[in-house]
């Protein structure tokens, strides 16, 4: 996919931070008569009210809910950041977000994100806020934090009893070298214990495990999870491609439940690989701009077919198979959508898990002064025409993520629903009761946390 459009899901510390406006009069007035003139003509005049007036002026001109823009009085805000969020049409509208131009340019750039490493996520009964996984070489990783690991205290304090102010701060840090202590209840232990955590610009690792499991029938299922589209993730995903093509592979397992989405060019290699011979050349995604734009809509860059080659022009690897099974959960969002929407008119795909977060939109970051801005402004098709999955991929399994195995071993709940029907032809047995723990009322005392960490994370 073109460098210029950028399908990602926003930054879950920067939806927490702007979800709450910039305090004073919300009260909405009648949209103005007045035709905005050009972003550019507005640039780079560094006055709070030239930066929100350039702000209008963007929005009504790249937004895909232009027209539907309730205007708020621009003075109540703040700052440029929490005048645009205001803007935002919050109806249709979970992803727009705005940032530091030297955040989002380092995370644009993949040259890191600023945490401690761990993927935090609330257990299904609301019950228990957990680590889902930890990269690598990060302080998560290096105090032991693995998945399933319980987080019971923060900075001293029962969640319960934690503000959500005060327990997003902790969870998710916006600056290198802030500092927390949390209590934690490592897997299988009775007694909690401290830990120190101090954030760090993390190396995210896209492609943390690929394994090739045999199946009692002799069949050969590989098994990738994949946690961020982003460049540094090509040349592993080629490489675990290779593998299993030389492994010769019957299927494939694709675990994107912890994905929040990335490069639209990467999802397009990947289903390339995916699909092989049978989907290269064909469309992987059609963009479509606002009414304003409809030279962009009409270029044919806004296309993007499976490619042959990767970013270099290096032959990609293919498996060519006739089907996939995905692993998804609400946190699978935006590239990781892509592939298994451009995917599904030349494969057939079988997913597993729980319905995914329904983002089809795409944007092209701006920066203004020093703040980068992320309106969502196209919508991304299929061969088929097929979009507009605003609520998600709904699995083809449900299955309930319970944490207590590690992530590749094959009594994991959400890998060994896929193997069984790999083995079967069919959904296993639990999928019916899956679905209806996956409906759990959201009126557990951990539910409000469940609803911010479900943010997507960009």
């Amino acid at each position: 996919m073109k460098k210029r459009l950028r399908i990602l899901a926003c930054v879950a510390a920067v939806l927490l931070a702007g979800c709450g406006g910039g305090g004073g009069s919300t009260t909405p007035v009648p949209p103005p008569a007045t035709v905005y003139p050009a972003p550019n003509a507005l640039a780079n005049i560094c006055t709070p009210e030239g930066e929100k007036a350039w702000v209008r002026s963007y929005i009504d001109d790249v937004y895909l809910w232009y027209n539907e823009i309730v205007d708020v009085n621009a003075a109540s805000y703040a700052t440029p950041s929490d005048y645009f969020d205001a803007l935002l049409v919050k109806s249709k509208d979970k992803f727009s977000f705005s940032l530091p131009k030297a955040q989002m340019d380092a995370v644009l750039s993949g040259a890191g994100e600023v945490s401690y490493g761990a993927s935090f996520t609330v257990s299904p009964d609301n019950l228990r806020l957990l680590v889902a996984y930890s990269d690598p070489n990060t302080p998560a990783s290096a105090a032991g934090l693995v998945r399933g690991t319980q987080i019971v205290h923060v900075n001293g304090a029962p969640l319960t009893t934690t503000t959500a102010s005060a327990w997003t701060a902790a969870l998710q840090p916006t600056a290198v070298g802030q500092t927390n202590s949390f209590d934690v209840l490592d897997p299988g232990a009775s007694v909690t214990r401290g830990v120190t955590l101090t954030s760090a610009l993390v190396t995210v690792t896209p492609v943390p495990q690929t394994q090739v499991i045999t199946q009692s029938t002799g069949k050969k299922v590989g098994y990738l999870v994949f946690n961020e589209h982003i460049a540094s993730a090509e040349a592993p995903l080629s490489a675990a491609m290779a593998q299993f093509a030389l492994a010769q592979i019957d299927d494939l397992v694709l675990d994107l439940r912890y994905n929040p989405g990335g490069e639209g060019s990467i999802a397009a290699e990947l289903g390339a690989m995916i699909g092989g011979a049978p989907v290269t050349g064909k469309v992987f995604l059609k963009e479509t701009f606002n009414a304003k734009h409809p030279e962009k809509t009409n270029d044919p860059s806004s296309t993007v077919a499976f490619p042959s080659v990767d970013s270099t022009g290096k032959l990609l690897p293919t498996l060519g198979l006739p089907r996939v099974f995905v692993l998804t959960s609400g946190e699978t969002c935006s590239a990781s959508e892509l592939v298994i929407n451009g995917l599904k008119p030349f494969v057939t795909v079988i997913t597993i898990g729980g319905t995914t977060c329904g983002k089809p939109y795409g944007f092209n970051a701006v920066a203004n002064c020093a703040t980068s801005y992320a309106a969502m402004e196209a919508s991304a098709t299929n061969s088929l025409g097929q979009g507009n999955y605003v609520n998600g991929f709904a699995p083809t399994c449900a299955a309930v993520d319970n944490f207590d195995m590690p992530l590749g071993q094959t009594n994991e709940v959400l890998l060994n629903a896929a193997l069984t029907y790999q083995t079967s032809g069919a959904c296993p047995a639990s999928s019916a009761q899956a679905k209806q723990q996956i409906r759990l009322p959201e009126d557990g005392p951990l539910s409000d946390m469940r609803k911010r960490l479900a943010q997507p994370r960009r």
